[in-house]
């Protein structure tokens, strides 16, 4: 109805815009009459008619009408465009002959045209039945000359868009109207008196330059002297382009729709595409328009380029806009493509210059959309258009329900998206709403994981009842690692001394580099840090430099979780992982490109240009990649990683939610782990010029973190480790000694290594910063003052801001006689403020708040140095049973008393995180909750109902928030005044709380850093059954993986608090550490819990060799077992204690107890094993006791007693019943694997027969019904299997049955790069059987053996611990590898190398022979080192007098 109206009066649509739509009225050269004034007559009454005829349109509740071909919106604002300068690609103007001689790419003017705007908008009603649902407009009326200009590519996306003069005057106008009016501007005003009559004091608007109304529904006030009316021009331009069309042969028509397709919208294109030439001959526009219309829920996002758009006359000045414009449009929509979402459009108005794109809309629609398209891309977006073109943006994006359909007519429409939400998303972009910054609505919070957003006021918007609550997202870098501040006291030279290394680093690529910061609590380390880091990413950004800047702060408790430091650095440098193949290809053509190029190098003097730096936060450039997962997921491919890296590496310690589930598989060595994820630092990271690694606090770090920032270190290039410690004399460090030592001496003697040690301020310092915080001149400061405030902090600076903050707020200071400033206290030079120390200090500051406040401040000094407002929140309803109506008013009562106590400087705000989605199995998003994002969304127009449940039910969710002590010594005090008992209540509560929401999340389940965070609040607790309960499931996780010392530290956790409890009487006695009358008191299932606590800790230490304390652990348990007096109760559970005495064997064949020359200990211990087995009737743990002992009678020599035993373990050994059971309790079959040591004990009898029968039995019988994935119990089985078979003329056959039971299922269950403890010997095995078994026959591979045997470290054994650990199940490895040099020197082909071959041979062998005699391993592998030793000198003495 509209657009007919246009085109009655003879204009035309130059564009839509939402709910909006400019029209034009192009004056012509050629024709005289369609002069300009002509042009403002004809939009004049146009527009006097659209508020006539359309005001107040009545909406009837009947779909289809006569009326619902208009397709009109809520809001329409028309706009007619005036002179025009088109600058067209030349290849994309029909109205231009082609050259083949012009750039493809370059931008050319064309012949310009006089004509005016129209612009019109939405209006009120009024006199209508107030029920009745009506449409409105309102309209607004600009003129003068415009440019419009084609930006885009020829191959992705076009847009045309108009600029000029004209387009302000539509938008003060229609500003200015009311619904049902019509304003014009004073351009306009001036035509019409020209022509006509206006009614009113035009004048006086033409004067003030202000717009005036000229319509308002059935009147006119303005009057043409002569009208004449003319039809539209439009038919005759299209008869002329179809005439045009007519001489264009298929390829050239084939290749106009596509370029005429740029400029519609993706859906529309496809849809063309897609839709048959039948449908479209056999049904009109307005059908198939109607059919392909929907209600989607659509991601809105406008972006604003904050550019001067202005056009300037200037030729050369106005080509740097256009193609400005152009880059802006190109750089917009090849981050698009890449996130597959689509430009809506690109254009100028009212709002100034606007980039639209969705989500939602077909093709364009994703599980997770939110979360891993759309919010990412927008960062990308905004973030680029900074970093490329140097262009500052503000952007508003929503999630709601639009319609998604054609607006317009039969004639003139496009596809579009309309709602309140895309109406929103405009409103949070505007600059009355926004200061620069990226705004989301709830919706889009709700929906988007890894990032930390700050909730600001609610905005009014229309086509919402209620107030709508808008998000600002904030970097996770730039929120945990704190703001930088513009002035800061002091420091000065340490951070140009940063400065410098980073400046020299940044200019050549030279190796990486460690400065050590060491500073005491207090001494203002962190603010340095903080300083620093964002110092050297300005200097190095406008050195024209690529800077990558990763940052981490430790906290208490970081030392028990493995690699802790990369689940946020690793996170942040995936975002890095694409951006040299995104920066290689040269996107950005025709404009300045890069601007970090070699020859673009602006050099930067430190101490000249140190107060012209601009500083501001920043964390690292934004992936266009979906999801955490998915950039892990690349670089796991590209550094060819095994797939259980997925699961343990990305899900069990960086917190990665993949959506695997454990296969069962084994994890990956520890040192794979930590050299993967050092290569894939420096692959991430490689294409900058300066990578500025800062970590704080490092004191917290755990063990591993510390062995990744070390390879990092010694393989990375440009990398600037900038790390913060307090002293490590005070604080020991957990990294590696040798490392420590070398940095020290050799890296620091090479220029690698800096270190800087801080100091408190001096004298002058201190002066300095009373004058900074007072606002005073350092000349009106009293020596007393300072004096006093020095000796108070002790010259600290953080604790010195303290002194003065107290001073500030309570107003001590006085004008003194003098003339000075000084301290109302002041009586003298020995006055401390009123306060011995500092802690004084901060207990007054404390002591002054409201008791509500100081309650609130005991539960975050619990909940640790920093939290979540949900987190305290959820434990306040815990503590107080807050009923769930009560929810909302609860936590914002407790959000105000943290307001409090950051108005007083003891905690600050961060903003808070949630990941609420995964990736599943196979590479696709998906919600945590398994329900598809579609589904969940259930809305009326513009409100999107999210199911949420467990934690993001939560009234507070979308508003949660984070915040943090300003300094530990805040928290430090808290804690100091608390009583025992209340700090344990309340880490109660907090468990409980987390607890709970770990069982709502089944991700955190698998989740080590949430397992520890629950963890350390129920151990703080006391709670002594829940602390063990959890720590031994956490414990066992981490010895699967390796991590045996951080397993440790666990258990040790969980006991100190019973070994930490009691009288300080020296002479009570102890067991396992623990006072007997604590024994005296505990129940059956806290002895079971101390029990299974010092078994895991003995099995930890035996992993890593350590005997002796593994000794010390079972030790413990047995002693804890024979004294508590509950263990004889018969609710307690014999099968607990088992593992005592398997482990202490263990460790008794590592040598770590030392027995009389009659072995009585081991005796014992066997006896009473087998005892016990024995009245608990579990073949499972009996077999076990039995074979325990037939082990320790050979070990004494009495082989045929051991063999009896076999006798007892035949008769109660079921291997299909028993056999998964055994491996649960003791690692593997220890049962079955008495049938193994037999073949040794009938081997020492010399009862080949036996031994060879033995061999068959393992192999038909035992293996074959054993679990295949077990492969270090295959190789327990099967070891001296081989050794027996190899030495009877069977390698061959030992070789295939190798292979068959050990290789092929380890491959396929964990793939050729997974590992187990017996793999290194592999190799070497299958080498050794291969030479044996076909010593007269050639050989394949006779060249890798040769050079494998010339190469003496490959006898070296990693571990070490494999030489003791199989020489107690046969030969040792060493005398296994003395065998193959020993059958190359036999043969022919290696006879040049023949002497050495055998020298090594029989070096090996006297090694292992010695081995086996000083370490106590069994007597099979000294008869076995010994005999083959024999053989090997009598052949190196033959081969001696043969020559």
């Amino acid at each position: 109805m509209i657009i007919n109206e246009v085109l009655s009066h003879g204009g035309d649509v130059l564009k839509f815009a939402g709910d909006a739509i400019f029209c034009q009225w192009t004056a012509s050269r050629s024709n005289p009459n369609k002069n300009l004034e002509y042009c403002v007559q004809k939009a004049a009454n146009c527009a006097a008619s659209i508020v006539n005829n359309c005001s107040d349109y009545l909406v009837g509740s009947n779909p289809v009408g006569s009326r619902r071909g208009s397709m009109r919106r809520d809001s329409v604002r028309s706009t007619r465009s005036s002179f025009e300068e088109n600058f067209v690609r030349r290849r994309s103007s029909l109205d231009m002959p082609l050259d083949s001689s012009s750039e493809k790419d370059k931008l050319v003017r064309r012949t310009s045209q006089r004509g005016l705007t129209l612009q019109r908008g939405s209006s009120s009603r009024s006199g209508l039945d107030p029920s009745a649902a009506t449409l409105n407009v309102k309209c607004g009326i600009g003129v003068g000359r415009v440019a419009g200009i084609h930006v885009g590519d020829d191959i992705s996306r076009r847009e045309y868009i108009i600029l000029g003069d004209p387009i302000d005057q539509v938008a003060k106008a229609e500003a200015a109207a009311s619904h049902g009016e019509v304003f014009a501007s004073p351009e306009v005003i001036e035509y019409l008196a020209k022509i006509g009559t206006v009614q009113g004091d035009w004048e006086t608007a033409l004067k003030e330059r202000r717009p005036m109304r000229i319509a308002l529904r059935e009147e006119k006030f303005f009057e043409a002297h002569q009208c004449r009316r003319r039809s539209s021009n439009m038919s005759a331009s299209a008869d002329n382009v179809l005439q045009r069309c007519d001489n264009l042969d298929y390829s050239e028509l084939i290749w106009l729709k596509r370029m005429i397709s740029l400029y519609a919208h993706p859906v529309v294109v496809n849809d063309d595409n897609e839709t048959t030439s039948r449908f479209k001959t056999e049904s009109d526009d307005l059908e198939r328009h109607l059919a392909e219309a929907e209600l989607r829920n659509v991601y809105t996002c406008f972006i604003s380029p904050l550019i001067d758009y202005k056009i300037t006359g200037d030729e050369e000045k106005d080509k740097l806009l256009f193609n400005l414009l152009n880059d802006i449009m190109n750089l917009a929509r090849r981050q698009l493509d890449r996130a597959c979402g689509h430009l809506r459009q690109f254009i100028v108005d009212d709002k100034g210059v606007v980039l639209i794109f969705t989500f939602g809309l077909r093709g364009s629609t994703f599980p997770n959309m939110i979360a891993h398209h759309a919010i990412p891309v927008t960062l990308s977006i905004c973030e680029s258009l900074l970093e490329e073109l140097g262009v500052k943006t503000t952007a508003g994006a929503t999630f709601g329900k639009v319609y998604c359909g054609v607006v317009g007519g039969s004639k003139r429409h496009e596809f579009a998206a309309l709602g309140p939400s895309v109406n929103l998303a405009a409103r949070l972009m505007s600059p009355k709403t926004n200061s620069g910054v990226i705004l989301v609505d709830k919706n889009v919070r709700l929906l988007t994981s890894q990032i930390f957003f700050k909730p600001l006021p609610a905005v009014k918007a229309k086509g919402y009842t209620e107030s709508v609550p808008i998000f600002e997202p904030v970097m996770a870098g730039e929120n945990e690692w704190g703001q930088t501040k513009t002035n800061i006291v002091g420091r000065e030279t340490e951070m140009k001394e940063i400065m410098r290394v980073a400046k020299d680093m940044a200019l050549s690529r030279i190796a990486s580099k460690f400065l050590f910061v060491s500073a005491a609590s207090g001494t203002g380390k962190s603010t340095l840090m903080v300083q620093s880091t964002e110092r050297v990413r300005a200097m190095v950004k406008k050195m024209k430099k690529r800077v990558i800047v990763t940052r981490n702060i430790s906290n208490d408790g970081d030392s028990r979780v493995p690699f802790s430091l990369f689940r946020s650095i690793f996170r942040d440098v995936l975002l890095e992982v694409r951006h040299e193949d995104e920066n290689s290809q040269n996107s950005l053509q025709g404009s300045k490109g890069d601007s970090t190029r070699a020859d673009s190098v602006v050099d930067f003097s430190i101490s000249e240009q140190w107060d012209s730096l601009s500083l501001r936060s920043q964390s690292s450039k934004n992936s266009t990649m979906s999801t955490d997962v998915t950039r892990f997921r690349f670089i796991c491919e590209e550094l060819n990683a095994p797939p259980e890296f997925v699961e343990v590496v990305g899900k069990r310690l960086l917190g990665l939610k993949t959506g695997t589930s454990n296969t069962g598989g084994s994890p990956p060595e520890l040192a794979k782990i930590v050299d993967f994820m050092a290569d894939a630092f420096v692959r991430c990271t490689k294409h900058a010029d300066l990578v500025l690694l800062a970590l704080d606090d490092v004191h917290w770090m755990d063990e591993m973190s510390w062995k990744v920032v070390q390879a990092i270190f010694e393989r990375g290039q440009n990398v600037l480790s900038l790390i913060g410690s307090r002293p490590p004399s005070a604080n020991p460090l957990t990294v590696d000694k040798t490392f420590w030592s070398e940095l020290q001496s050799t890296y620091r003697d090479d220029g690698r290594y800096l270190e800087i040690s801080l100091q408190p301020f001096n004298e002058m310092e201190v002066q300095q910063m009373i004058s900074f915080t007072l606002d005073i001149g350092m000349n009106e400061i009293d020596s007393s003052f300072w004096r006093n405030v020095f000796t108070t902090s002790g010259g600290m600076p953080h604790y010195l801001s303290y002194a003065l903050e107290t001073i500030k707020r309570n107003n001590l200071t006085i004008k003194l006689d003098n003339g000075l400033v000084g301290l109302k206290s002041s009586e003298g030079d020995d006055s401390k403020l009123g306060f011995g120390s500092v802690n004084e200090l901060l207990l007054y500051r404390l002591d002054a708040l409201d008791a509500t406040v100081r309650n609130a401040l005991h539960l975050a000094a619990v909940l640790g140095n920093d939290f979540d407002l949900l987190d305290a929140a959820l434990t306040y309803e815990q503590m107080f049973r807050v009923r769930k109506t009560d929810r909302w008013e609860s936590a914002m009562g407790l959000c105000s008393l943290f307001d409090i106590a950051i108005d007083e400087g003891i905690l600050e705000q961060s903003f808070a995180v949630e990941d609420v989605t995964g990736d599943d199995a196979d590479g696709d998003a998906v919600v945590a909750d398994s329900i598809n994002e579609e589904e969940k969304m259930r809305a009326s127009l513009g409100n999107v109902a999210i199911s949420l449940r467990g934690r993001k039910s939560h009234p507070l969710y979308a508003e949660n928030r984070r915040y943090r002590f300003t300094h530990d010594s805040w928290k430090t005090s808290i804690l100091n005044i608390m009583l025992d008992g209340r700090k344990a209540e309340l880490h109660e509560y907090v468990a409980i709380t987390l607890e709970q929401e770990m069982s709502e999340e089944a991700h955190n389940q698998d989740d080590l850093k949430w397992q520890l965070r629950v963890f350390r609040h129920w151990n703080s607790s006391g709670n002594f059954a829940k602390a063990s309960e959890l720590g031994l499931t956490i414990g066992s996780q981490m010895m699967i993986m390796g991590l045996n010392p951080q397993a440790i530290m666990i258990f040790n956790d969980v006991l100190d608090i019973w070994t930490s409890t009691g009288n300080e009487c020296d002479d009570e006695e102890r067991y396992g550490d623990i006072e007997a009358s604590i024994l005296d008191s505990i129940d059956v299932q806290e002895l079971e819990y101390l029990i299974k606590l010092n078994i895991q800790k003995g099995k930890a230490f035996s992993s890593l060799g350590q005997g002796n304390d593994g000794f010390k652990a079972f030790q413990s348990a047995l002693d804890i077992l024979h004294y508590t007096p509950c263990a004889s109760s018969t609710d307690f559970d014999r099968s607990v204690s088992f593992p005592i005495f398997s482990g202490l064997f263990v460790v008794l064949k590592m040598g770590a107890v030392t027995q009389d020359s009659e072995s009585s200990y081991e005796k014992t211990l066997c006896k009473q094993f087998v005892e016990q087995a024995r009245l608990n009737n579990d073949p499972v743990h009996y077999g076990r006791a039995v074979a325990m002992e037939g082990e320790t009678l050979a070990r004494l020599g009495n082989f045929e007693e051991a063999l009896e035993t076999l006798d007892v373990i035949k008769s109660i050994y079921d291997i299909e019943s028993q056999h998964a059971a055994i491996c649960k309790s003791y690692g593997s079959d220890r049962v079955g694997q008495a049938f193994h040591h037999s073949i040794n004990w009938n081997h020492a009898l010399g009862q080949t027969d036996a031994a060879l029968a033995t061999c068959k039995y393992i192999v038909d019988e035992i293996v074959p019904k054993s679990d295949p994935k077990n492969v270090h119990n295959t190789m327990c089985l099967l070891y001296t299997v081989f050794v027996t078979m190899k030495e009877n003329g069977m390698a061959l056959e030992a070789r295939d049955i190798f292979n068959l039971r050990l290789v092929e299922p380890f491959e396929q269950h964990f793939g050729s790069n997974g590992s187990t403890f017996s793999k290194p010997l592999w190799k070497p095995i299958l080498m050794l059987l291969d030479l044996q078994g076909n010593q007269d026959k050639p050989i394949d591979n006779i060249d890798e053996y040769l050079a494998w045997a010339l190469d003496e470290n490959n006898y070296i054994l990693k571990p070490a611990m494999l030489e003791g650990a199989w020489g107690n199940f046969g030969p040792t490895p060493t005398a296994l590898l003395a065998e193959i040099p020993y059958f190359l020197s036999r043969r022919d082909e290696c006879i040049k190398h023949r002497s050495c071959l055998l020298q090594r041979a029989v070096t090996q062998m006297a090694i292992s022979l010695d081995n086996a005699k000083s370490k106590n391993m069994i007597l099979f592998a000294q008869m076995y080192a010994q005999q083959k030793l024999d053989t090997m000198k009598a052949y190196q003495k033959e081969c001696m007098c043969n020559n």
